[in-house]
């Protein structure tokens, strides 16, 4: 893990918008991380589109950590060769969900919570139309249709491949990748999947 002042464990969100820093080396770390299997256009987007979403973030009122005159922290993430890494202490996706969260309720956007989709609906087109849903309080399936269906599932850490321990969360267990392959989606770049922790300790 990266360290704040050795403190605590950092994870963050990256993003060039530092003097010293370019969205081209942003893309040139990026992609050797990857050891050159990422796809170039992606990779482009991402690092473009960054700087912007801190922005976003936190104009929507995310609180990175800052220097008490007002100033971004950036740390330094692992493989790169700027400090880009904005993170808020030691739960900066916690933080960022709470504020879109709260956006959620902001606008009055409909949302299920203590649901879990535990497939996917197909159309007579061969289509994904909607999922089905498990609510987790009362046991009950539900359907619900949609017009498009975004899977942001994460990994499967916690499937502890060859019995390695993982600090994921529970719900990483691949439950996303199997609904897509019963779609018959184009499953890529398995391989890739992060998994906790980045480090160890021997013995």
């Amino acid at each position: 893990f990266q360290k704040n002042t050795g403190r605590f464990p950092i994870q963050g969100i990256q993003a060039a918008e530092n003097p010293v820093d370019s969205s081209v080396l942003h893309y040139l770390d990026v992609i050797g991380g990857g050891h050159y299997a990422n796809k170039p256009d992606l990779v482009e987007a991402m690092v473009k589109d960054a700087p912007d979403v801190i922005k976003w973030h936190e104009s929507l009122g995310v609180m990175f950590d800052k220097t008490p005159d007002g100033t971004m922290v950036e740390i330094a993430g692992g493989g790169t060769s700027r400090r880009r890494m904005h993170s808020c202490k030691d739960y900066t996706g916690l933080e960022i969900t709470r504020v879109v969260l709260d956006e959620f309720l902001n606008k009055e956007i409909s949302f299920i919570e203590f649901t879990s989709a535990v497939d996917l609906v197909m159309d007579d087109k061969g289509q994904v139309a909607g999922a089905v849903l498990l609510d987790m309080e009362t046991e009950e399936y539900r359907v619900a249709r949609a017009k498009s269906v975004v899977l942001s599932t994460g990994g499967f850490g916690r499937l502890h491949i060859q019995g390695f321990a993982t600090t994921n969360h529970y719900g990483a267990t691949g439950d996303g990748i199997v609904m897509a392959y019963r779609t018959g989606a184009i499953l890529r770049d398995l391989d890739s999947t992060q998994y906790h922790p980045t480090g160890a300790a021997y013995p």
